[in-house]
């Protein structure tokens, strides 16, 4: 039971990182698993195979909801935008009151609620970001996809920082999902020649985001370490502002305005978000206790 609340967590950082609003890293905070990956992501580099031991069921987690995300999560986004958008955004508001729980303190400092309100500026500033376009074939080209792996990685283990916005910005994000729903369809029909094309090019994001995840997480390691209550103020601005960076990106990549959607859409869209905040309640304080009586 223990070992499969952990790779459902680890499923929602997975289906978190793919999706462009929402930063999988802060997902993993606000379900109080970042600590034990950036702690593993920081003694990966000394004790290898203990690192990939403590965390393989989040890894496991991780790897079935990017798999799901890339097969599913486009096709329900275009049916019904605006109830899957709001079940996400539930699921990030339903955490509120778990990050204030581990903010509690006897006494506060300025510096933390700076740290709050850069960090809610940094996410209004991802609003402007655009997507770009990008030239292939060239050898150019294939450093920018390395670099795209590392830019991935590093924004996978920093909360906040929307790897798939990121990939928008740059012009990559549609490679990167055709690229993973034809590897995993491949897979699943065993037609494994149609993935030979691909393999020069996953090739070079894996090893980007090798580098990029093992730089950023000692980095993130020293911070939790040593400004840990910086962190979570830093998380609450982000956790506010996000479901405005979602709904953004929605109404950006929607041809209609969803503002003026039927009503019934709406409510469907309520009754979503409120399986979203349910959903963050079972995960983060039934699955927490079934954890301390395992």
């Amino acid at each position: 039971m223990k070992q499969l609340i952990k790779i459902i967590k680890g499923s929602f950082v997975g289906m978190g990182s793919i999706l462009p609003g929402i930063s999988g890293s802060m997902i993993a905070a606000i379900l109080k698993i970042y600590q034990e990956l950036i702690t593993a992501l920081n003694d990966f580099t000394k004790h290898p195979f203990q690192a990939l031991k403590s965390v393989w069921e989040y890894i496991v987690g991780v790897i079935i909801g990017i798999g799901f995300g890339f097969l599913f999560i486009k096709i329900f986004l275009d049916a019904l935008p605006i109830p899957f958008t709001l079940l996400f955004i539930g699921f990030i508001l339903g955490a509120i009151p778990g990050i204030i729980k581990e903010l509690q303190s006897k006494k506060y400092h300025y510096s933390q609620f700076i740290v709050m309100i850069l960090m809610m500026l940094m996410m209004i500033g991802f609003l402007f970001i655009q997507e770009g376009s990008s030239t292939t074939g060239t050898w150019v080209y294939y450093l920018v996809i390395f670099l795209i792996g590392v830019i991935f990685a590093a924004a996978l283990i920093t909360p906040g920082l929307s790897g798939a916005t990121m990939l928008l910005a740059l012009g990559f994000f549609q490679i990167l999902i055709d690229l993973g729903d034809d590897i995993i369809r491949a897979f699943l029909t065993l037609n494994f020649t149609e993935i030979a094309p691909y393999i020069p090019m996953l090739l070079l994001l894996l090893l980007g985001a090798v580098v990029g995840l093992i730089g950023m997480g000692k980095i993130m390691y020293q911070l939790l370490t040593h400004f840990k209550s910086h962190f979570y103020f830093g998380v609450l601005g982000i956790v506010i502002v996000s479901p405005f960076n979602i709904l953004f990106t929605l109404q950006q990549d929607t041809e209609n305005n969803v503002f003026q959607t039927t009503w019934y859409i709406w409510l469907l869209g309520a009754l979503f978000f409120v399986l979203g905040v349910y959903l963050t309640h079972i995960i983060t304080v039934k699955g927490q206790k079934v954890e301390e009586i395992l």
